[in-house]
This record gives C-alpha cells, sequence and structure tokens, in this order.
C-alpha cells in the first residue's frame, strides 16, 4: 500500500559532500564477493543482510540503524542489486529510509555500490549528489497522486499481521537513469530460483576444464550453451551428495564474465564465491584499505 510522501523537499540545494577515503575504499570493492560476509553478520534468511555486509567491509557497523547518513554523518551507503534481463543491466526500487527519517538528509550525497543478484560481488560504484535532474525527478514526486502518478519517490507499507512498516523508495527508473552505469561486467541473467532456502550455492568454470564441485570434489553438469550464452547455467550435482550440497540450488558461472577483483587475487575471489571462506577468515575490506592522513573533506 502506497502512502502520501510525508517529508516536503527543501528549498535549498544540500552541500556536496565527499570523502577520499570513503572513495578508496569504493574502489578496492570492486570485486569483492558480499557472501561471507553476509553469512557472518545474518542468518541466510535475514533481509537486507548483503547490506550489513557491505557497511562491515567498509568499517562500519553491520547493523546499522542511525538516523544520519551512514559515513561520518555526511555520506549514506545504499547497495542496489542488478541483474541483467536481456542485454539490459536492471535493478528493483531501493529504500530510502523508514517513514519517520528525512530521505532528503538521506538522499544528499550518497554512495550507491551496484552488486550483481545471482554472484552477490560488488560490480560498480557511483557517488551521487543530489542537484539537477536527480533531485528535480524526485521533488516532482511531492506532487504527484501516489498511486496513479508513478511517482519516482513513494512511501510504501510493508504490513503484517502484527504491524505496518511503512517506508521511503526511489523507484528502478530513477536508479537506472541517475545511479546503475549501464555498461557493468559482472552482471548475470540469473536462472529462475528454485523454491530452496537461501541463494544459489555457486562454482565458477574456467576455461574448458572439467567442472567439479569446489566443496566436495563430485562432478557437475550445466548446459555448455547456456553458459557460453549467459555467463551462468543452473547444474546438475553429482554424487556423492554429501549435506552442504545436498537440497541446494547449483549454478555454474563462467570465470570470464565475473568482475575482475580490484584487491587480492581471482583466486580468492573463487574461493568466496564457493563458499570455501569460514566466516571467522573473512578478511575486511576497512582492514587493507589504508587510512589517509587528509580526508579532503568539502
Amino acid at each position: 500500500m502506497r502512502l502520501p510522501l510525508q517529508h516536503a523537499p527543501p528549498a535549498a540545494l544540500p552541500p556536496r559532500m565527499r570523502c577520499e577515503y570513503l572513495s578508496r575504499l569504493a574502489r578496492a570493492a570492486q570485486g569483492l564477493p558480499l557472501g561471507p560476509a553476509a553469512e557472518l553478520l545474518a542468518s541466510a534468511r535475514s533481509r537486507g543482510r548483503h547490506g550489513n555486509a557491505l557497511q562491515w567491509h567498509l568499517g562500519l557497523d553491520g547493523h546499522d540503524a542511525r538516523v544520519e547518513p551512514d559515513w561520518e554523518g555526511r555520506i549514506e551507503v545504499k547497495l542496489v542489486t542488478v541483474w541483467r534481463s536481456g542485454t539490459n543491466v536492471v535493478c528493483d526500487k531501493l529504500k530510502v529510509s523508514d517513514l519517520h527519517v528525512d530521505p532528503w538528509k538521506k538522499l544528499a550525497n550518497v554512495l550507491f555500490v551496484c552488486a550483481d543478484r545471482l554472484t552477490r560481488t560488488v560490480v560498480g560504484h557511483r557517488f551521487v549528489h543530489l542537484i539537477g535532474d536527480a533531485r528535480g525527478r524526485l521533488v516532482r514526486a511531492w506532487d504527484v497522486d501516489p498511486h496513479f502518478g508513478e511517482p519516482e519517490l513513494f512511501v510504501e507499507s510493508r504490513d503484517s499481521a502484527t504491524k505496518a512498516s511503512p517506508a521511503y523508495y526511489v523507484s528502478a527508473s530513477w536508479l537506472l537513469a541517475h545511479v546503475v552505469p549501464p555498461d557493468l561486467t559482472g552482471v548475470f541473467e540469473a536462472p529462475r530460483r528454485v523454491a530452496r532456502a537461501g541463494d544459489a550455492v555457486l562454482t565458477v568454470a574456467t576455461n574448458d576444464a572439467a567442472i567439479v564441485c569446489p566443496r566436495c570434489g563430485a562432478a557437475m553438469r550445466c548446459d555448455a550453451a547456456a553458459l557460453f550464452r549467459r555467463g551462468c547455467a543452473e547444474a546438475h550435482h553429482g554424487l556423492p551428495l554429501p549435506a552442504g550440497c545436498g537440497a541446494r540450488q547449483h549454478v555454474v558461472v563462467a570465470h570470464d564474465w565475473l568482475a575482475t577483483p580490484a584487491l587480492g587475487t581471482v583466486e580468492q575471489q573463487r574461493e568466496a564465491l564457493a563458499g570455501l571462506i569460514t566466516p571467522a577468515a573473512v578478511p575486511r575490506l576497512a582492514d587493507l584499505i589504508s587510512e589517509p592522513d587528509d580526508h579532503q573533506h568539502e
């Protein structure tokens, strides 16, 4: 159910905020699988666990619920999940904040990080300062009917039997116009998800080598034509079928389609995607990137 906006757009434009340390972290996150940190921080059924993983990698509280922007109270951090539909990169709407929080303050300066839906790997980022057409399209939502006018900033309530949870969202069309780069690499047209718990279990295929499960060594079969055409294909796991591999959806992804990691090796990336890193051994991005003496705030 959609509700009217509660916060009018401010008359004054927001000042531009930047931080060199956050910029360094964002660049270093390219090609980073978020799955291992998500497993460390939350259960497989936890909503927003990959966003929590991103916050943790940036050195922030993985379960932050502050009213002010995430980074030093100046810059908000948002994870945008993307996937490929045909030749296009697409995404869904994105939650901005709960209804009692001013969305204009949250959106004034944002680091948007894009992650592929299938691999949960960071494939790009963009800093957005809310001015110009990006702001104008959201401002127009104040005068648009929330039900019939297709506003790009709206309030939607997810109601349960016990409570209502209204929140601000920005539309997918706004994100695709002002946030998500159209030329991202490492974005997959994911196979249809089957009704099983958790994300698909991934195996990375390299060159023409036989595909085996990296967790138990069993042979795996997939549609080679689909793997070549889409970079991924649902796979059949052969015997033996240990507990960690049973009752799971298996997907093979082509190594050449993955986003190149800015930090670490492709072997480390492959192990992370396959779930071979124990939670206790997950390296934190913020521990690997040196903090500059001057954050170059503006």
